[in-house]
C-alpha cells in the first residue's frame, strides 16, 4: 500500500524481534495509525513488515480517531472504555464501524468496533466532551525520578545486558522502525524500594500542528505499551519473565492534550493481582508534572 514506507535491506539495526528479515518500515506512527474511508466505512491496517497481532494500542488509538471522525463539533474524546475480545491478524485491513448512543448539549457518546474479516476484535464506548479538564490542579504529583536524557535507551540496555525491564519487543536500533515506534526509558527500581511504582518514560515522534483527536490517538497507543508487567512486579515476579497474559480491557480518562515528542512519564502500579490476572493502574505526566492521562487495564494470566 502506498501509504506504507517499506525498504528491503540485508542487515542493519533496525526494527525488533518480530520484524520481517529484510524488511524495515520507516512510516512515523501517525501514518500506520492512519484511517481511511471505504465503501462508507472507516478503515485502518495493522502496521506491515512485522509477524505479530495487531498490537492493543494500535487499536485503541484507531478508535479513537475513528471516533474523532464522528465527533461533533466542539468535541474531543475525553474517556475510552475498551474491551479485547479477539487477537487481529497482521495481514488483513480492519473496520471501524461507529454508533452514536446518545447525543446531549455537552457530550456524546460513541459506540465503536474493531473488526477483521468479520470477527470482532474490540468492543468500546467513547465518551466526547468539551475537553475544559485543568489537570494542572491536580493533586497528584510524579515522584522525583532520573530525567530521561540521562537513562539509557532500549538498544543501550540491550548492548549492556541490562533486563528489558517487561518492555516487550525493545528495538535492534533505531526505536522510530519498531512495531511499537516510541522511545521508551525505563528507570530501575530506587535501592531498597521494591514496592516502589514501575515508572518509565516515553515519547513519541513530534507531528507539527496535530488536532486533539490525534494527539489523544498517539497517547491511547502509548497508554498500553508494557503495562501489563506491574501485574508480575506485584506478585514478585520478574517483568522481564512474567507469564503471559492478555488484556481482557482497557479504560482511559484524558485530561490533556499531550505536546507529542516531548518525554511523559508512565507512573504504573498494580492494586490487586491474583492467580488468573490483575489490575495494573498508570498514570501519565508531562515534564511539567501536569496529569495528561488515566489508565486501568485488566489482564488475565494465560496457562
Amino acid at each position: 500500500m502506498d501509504h506504507i514506507d517499506m525498504e528491503c535491506t540485508d542487515a542493519g539495526p533496525s526494527g525488533d524481534e518480530t520484524s520481517l528479515p529484510g524488511v524495515i518500515n520507516r512510516t512515523p506512527l501517525v501514518d500506520r495509525i492512519a484511517l481511511r474511508r471505504e465503501d462508507g466505512c472507516l478503515v485502518g491496517f495493522p502496521v506491515a513488515g512485522f509477524d505479530q497481532r495487531v498490537f492493543g494500542g494500535h487499536l485503541l488509538a484507531q478508535l479513537v480517531l475513528a471516533a474523532g471522525a464522528h465527533a461533533p463539533a466542539r468535541r474531543v474524546v475525553e474517556s475510552l472504555h475498551a474491551c479485547f475480545l479477539r487477537p487481529g491478524r497482521p495481514d488483513e485491513p480492519i473496520a471501524y464501524p461507529v454508533r452514536t448512543v446518545r447525543t446531549g448539549r455537552t457530550r456524546t457518546v460513541l459506540a465503536v468496533g474493531a473488526e477483521q474479516s468479520g470477527r470482532e476484535l474490540v468492543t468500546g464506548l467513547v465518551s466526547l466532551g468539551p475537553g475544559e479538564t485543568n489537570s494542572s490542579t491536580a493533586s497528584v504529583r510524579p515522584p522525583q525520578v532520573p530525567e530521561p536524557e540521562s537513562l539509557p535507551s532500549l538498544p543501550q540496555r540491550r548492548a549492556a545486558g541490562l533486563p528489558a525491564d517487561g518492555v516487550r519487543l525493545p528495538p535492534h536500533g533505531d526505536w522510530r522502525t519498531a512495531s511499537r515506534p516510541l522511545d521508551v526509558r525505563p528507570v530501575d527500581d530506587p535501592p531498597g524500594e521494591p514496592s516502589a511504582p514501575r515508572c518509565l518514560w516515553l515519547r513519541a515522534d513530534p507531528v507539527p500542528g496535530a488536532e486533539s483527536h490525534l494527539r489523544r490517538a498517539v497517547l491511547a497507543f502509548a497508554s498500553d505499551r508494557s503495562l501489563v508487567p506491574v501485574i508480575a512486579r506485584a506478585r514478585g515476579e520478574r517483568a522481564d519473565l512474567h507469564r503471559p497474559a492478555a488484556s481482557a480491557d482497557h479504560a482511559m480518562w484524558f485530561h490533556a492534550d499531550p505536546d507529542l515528542g516531548n518525554w511523559l512519564l508512565y507512573v504504573q502500579d498494580c492494586p490487586a493481582a491474583g492467580e488468573r490476572g490483575g489490575l495494573a493502574r498508570g498514570t501519565l505526566f508531562d515534564r511539567d508534572g501536569r496529569v495528561v492521562a488515566s489508565v486501568a487495564q485488566h489482564a488475565v494470566l494465560l496457562d
